[in-house]
């Protein structure tokens, strides 16, 4: 699984970037086309001089610190994703036009962005509180990181590059720019608390994963695609209803056999949900050959993966990336997965400290009839709260006839003891 098959081949090469437009000497107001920008309709090279106008360095870095000025004000005012669609129009403006050919005026260019990156990240974490609870880090961080950008610290890459020489893994490592910004922000003080919080979690899950990965045949690598998706809680909802541990849609999910109605919504089931992703992720890399695909696909879709593949001819996640025709999100989906991977292999030579979470420990019996969450938590002597954990797919007080109820460990057995004196009608 090392070897990074394609099916795909290059057909058509990337567009040339259009010839500079000569510099007006009064610079014009900016072009309206920018108001309709989204975050997730990126800047292709070869449309990039239509978008920003003039190239000067003068109206570039002008532009540029209205929009982040603009974030900034919108930020303040609470209205969060604004604010972060004009910094990333503030980054935009900068990187998507070619750098200027004077070297003054390049080192301008870069030293800014440079110097843009780091405050809208560290504006950023001052807007969200350094001091956030554990539970509000996890529920910002899950999708959000994906839409920020992150600057990079130089000294990381010989560091990384010799780490990843030295890693197993079924999963191919690679150190550039996209992976080394998530490992240095993985690597700032929130950052550490985003990655241990879900390094932690998943000890409850760890090695349930890891066998249901065995048994597929995928890279164990893989169970960090549930860290990036939800940190490892089986009750995440994404902004766009996708649900779970491994955030599936309601289609997906159908289709892999996860049953959705008015009493059970086994997206939520932390084993048959897993079972579900592996076979999902395996479908996908045979479809691409490649994993990092496999991943971008998981992410947005395999008909955005398709799609991007037709459009510019390469089967490549880095070249797809380069060009900006993935959904931001996606784009940085793989690079995190892949920080994520070298730091948990070398976490003490980082530093990063885990205390995971016990094992899930319990046992299971299939339910013969309809039955109150209440009685069980009676029958067995524990807390309705303790079993609804260990059953997160129950969405109401009664687990239906047919389900897979799961309790503590040695419980099993005053259940049996409630229920022979309780007829099935009464439950």
């Amino acid at each position: 699984m090392n070897q990074r098959a394609t099916r795909y081949r290059p057909f058509v090469p990337p567009p040339p970037l259009p010839a500079a437009r000569p510099q007006p000497v009064n610079l014009p107001d900016p072009p309206p086309v920018l108001a309709s920008y989204t975050p997730t309709d990126r800047w292709p090279a070869q449309r990039a001089l239509t978008l920003v106008g003039p190239n000067s360095p003068e109206y570039l870095l002008e532009r540029s610190n209205r929009l982040f000025a603009s974030g900034k004000r919108l930020a303040q005012e609470g209205q969060t994703a604004r604010a972060r669609q004009d910094f990333d129009q503030a980054l935009g403006v900068l990187t998507s036009a070619p750098l200027p050919e004077n070297p003054a005026d390049r080192r301008r260019i870069v030293a800014r962005i440079e110097e843009l990156a780091d405050s809208i990240y560290r504006y950023d974490l001052d807007q969200l509180g350094a001091g956030a609870t554990d539970a509000e880090i996890a529920g910002d961080s899950v999708e959000s990181i994906l839409e920020m950008t992150f600057p990079i610290d130089p000294s990381l890459r010989g560091q990384v590059r010799e780490q990843i020489q030295a890693t197993t893994s079924q999963l191919p490592l690679e150190e550039n720019d996209a992976v080394l910004s998530y490992i240095h922000y993985f690597l700032t003080e929130r950052g550490r608390r985003v990655l241990t919080f879900g390094y932690a979690r998943s000890g409850q899950y760890r090695d349930m994963i890891l066998r249901t990965l065995r048994e597929q045949g995928l890279p164990a690598e893989l169970l960090f695609v549930a860290q990036v998706e939800s940190h490892f809680d089986p009750r995440a909802v994404s902004s766009k209803s996708a649900v779970g541990m491994w955030q599936f849609i309601n289609t997906t999910g159908t289709d892999y056999g996860l049953t959705q109605n008015a009493s059970i919504d086994l997206r939520r089931d932390p084993e048959k949900a897993t079972r579900s992703a592996a076979r999902y992720l395996r479908d996908l890399y045979e479809h691409y050959g490649d994993w990092y695909l496999a991943m971008a696909a998981y992410n947005c879709g395999q008909g955005c993966v398709d799609n991007a593949i037709m459009r510019t001819g390469y089967a490549d996640f880095w070249e797809l990336r380069r060009l900006r025709v993935l959904p931001l999100a996606t784009a940085n989906y793989v690079p995190a997965v892949l920080a994520m991977t070298i730091l948990f292999a070398n976490r003490e030579t980082y530093g990063l400290e885990v205390e995971f979470d016990d094992p899930a420990n319990y046992e299971s019996r299939e339910l013969q009839s309809e039955t109150s969450i209440t009685l069980i938590a009676q029958a067995v002597d524990r807390p309705v709260s303790e079993l609804k954990d260990l059953n997160p797919a129950l969405l109401r007080n009664t687990a239906p006839a047919g389900y897979m109820l799961r309790l503590p460990q040695d419980t099993m057995g005053r259940l049996d003891e409630v229920f022979a004196v309780i007829p099935a009608a009464h439950r």
